[in-house]
């Protein structure tokens, strides 16, 4: 799976600030990292392993505006949203993404 629609997952992996932080919130429902994944490289592993499981999951990712930041929204197979990502940018680098997947917390925007 592609990170967005004719993107490039290594491509943004190279503009992962060393210091990156990633968040994930499943709510205990879905799979998320429980902790805050800390580093491009830990950062750039976890991303890789997601774009992996994501295939059997998510049908769509697509560019979107999400809290005022750039980042994704997926869909399942379905077309019900499965959830989206966030991404925080300083200096031309990606200093934070935060992963919503929580059903919980996404049921008001389906």
């Amino acid at each position: 799976m592609k990170l967005v629609s004719g993107g490039d997952l290594e491509g943004f992996i190279e503009k992962l600030a060393p210091d990156v932080v990633m968040y994930g919130d499943g709510g205990g429902k879905a799979p998320a990292a429980r902790t805050p994944i800390h580093g491009r490289e830990q950062v750039a592993r976890l991303l890789r392993g997601l774009a992996r499981q994501a295939e059997r999951w998510v049908a769509e990712v697509r560019p979107a505006e999400v809290n005022g930041q750039p980042g994704v929204v997926a869909h399942d197979r379905d077309g019900n949203l499965f959830g989206f990502i966030a991404f925080e940018y300083a200096d031309g680098q990606v200093q934070a993404i935060r992963s919503q997947i929580n059903p919980d917390k996404l049921r008001h925007l389906r």
